[in-house]
């Protein structure tokens, strides 16, 4: 289990200098993650996808995630 305050520390952001709405996405992606919900990799783990998608909602883009398997 993570939480978003040990996802911010690992990439070493400040809660203060987000917004609400980053924090509540960042809140969900980390509940996500949390349950196994997270979008799967051939090529990452979940904690480096996680890692990724977090840095996209920080820093405002798509991010790029080689070998994602979609789920139906």
């Amino acid at each position: 289990m993570i939480t978003t305050e040990t996802l911010l520390i690992k990439l070493n952001v400040n809660p203060k200098e987000l917004s609400k709405a980053k924090i509540m996405l960042l809140n969900d992606l980390v509940e996500r993650y949390n349950h196994g919900y997270m979008r799967r990799s051939i090529y990452f783990s979940y904690e480096e996808v996680l890692i990724k998608e977090a840095k996209g909602i920080i820093y405002g883009y798509l991010p790029e995630i080689e070998g994602i398997i979609y789920e139906d």
